[in-house]
């Protein structure tokens, strides 16, 4: 009876552990640095699931159920995901949630207008066509944004769970770490192919584009994927076939017959790039994954034979 009442005193005065809040995250990019940041405590949930593209992206109703259900959601933001901020704004409008694109601390970058990504001097100076109204969404592909996004998450799980406020910080400070490194580590392998020149399938690469200074010449499509104008198309061709193009970067939004219509009788590399991180295993690994991959694929595009 003795040690059954010592064994009770101690139950009775050990504090129960804190429960680790439900977090939801919108994309594979966003969950990933999510993961990063909760490390052991806990596992985020994946909103939209993975092989599926996020603009294409539709909720069942155990998803639904889940963001109603979440102390936290994590997601991009509205320029990125207009559906899901709808469907937030209805289904879990009090719960506690973090925007990343409407965060501060990281240098936003217009959408560019037309597909001639190129600078052109025009009065002494150099100019590339801008949208000035909206900024580009696919800042993930940036890793510094991502090291300032680490640190708004990390705050968010800290407002949704004070007593691990401190392992998230410290979590946070090793994947930007991780992340820094990650980004000498692009810059390096691509320093080589500076100048050479390359097209993407659409135009979402130009956070990438900035992180390692690796700028694109043309995209086939603008940032919304719409065809290109004739006069276009027909300019980029013969950036082909001049030489000018050498790689084209392919992703799931792109139609792949370009390939084949810009590249006949020309040499024009190809290599396929997942963005999204769609066909990537979800979890902490998946962020350094997605731009170590974009990475080879760059350099084994752009590298001549």
């Amino acid at each position: 009876m003795r040690h059954s009442a010592i064994a009770l005193a101690v139950l009775l005065a050990t504090p129960a552990a804190a429960e680790v809040p439900r977090v939801l995250a919108d994309t594979a990019p966003v969950h990933s640095l999510v993961a990063l940041v909760m490390g052991d405590l806990g596992t985020p949930e994946l909103i939209v699931p993975q092989g599926t593209s996020p603009h294409d992206a539709s909720l069942s109703p155990s998803e639904a159920q889940a963001l109603t259900e979440a102390d936290l959601i994590v997601w991009t933001g509205d320029t990125f995901l207009p559906w899901m901020g709808e469907t937030i704004a209805s289904l879990a409008p009090d719960t506690l949630q973090l925007a990343l694109l409407a965060t501060e601390g990281w240098e936003p970058l217009e959408l560019r207008e037309g597909v001639d990504l190129q600078y052109h001097e025009e009065d002494g100076h150099l100019h590339v066509a801008h949208h000035a109204v909206a900024d580009d969404p696919h800042a993930w592909l940036d890793p510094d944004v991502a090291i300032a996004w680490l640190g708004h998450i990390s705050s968010a799980l800290a407002k949704a769970d004070p007593d691990n406020a401190d392992i998230y910080g410290r979590n946070a400070a090793e994947a930007s770490d991780l992340l820094a490194s990650l980004k000498f580590e692009m810059q390096d392998r691509l320093e080589p192919l500076t100048g050479t020149g390359y097209a993407v399938g659409h135009d979402a690469y130009q956070y990438l584009e900035r992180a390692v200074g690796l700028p694109a010449n043309w995209a086939v499509t603008d940032a919304s994927g719409q065809d290109p104008a004739p006069r276009d198309a027909a300019a980029l061709r013969e950036a082909v076939l001049a030489g000018e193009v050498t790689c084209l970067l392919l992703d799931a939004e792109t139609d792949p017959a370009w390939a084949e219509t810009l590249g006949e009788g020309a040499t024009l590399r190809t290599a396929s790039v997942d963005p999204d991180g769609v066909n990537l295993q979800p979890g902490p690994d998946l962020y350094p994954t997605l731009l170590r991959n974009l990475a080879d694929s760059l350099e084994t595009c752009l590298s001549a034979e």
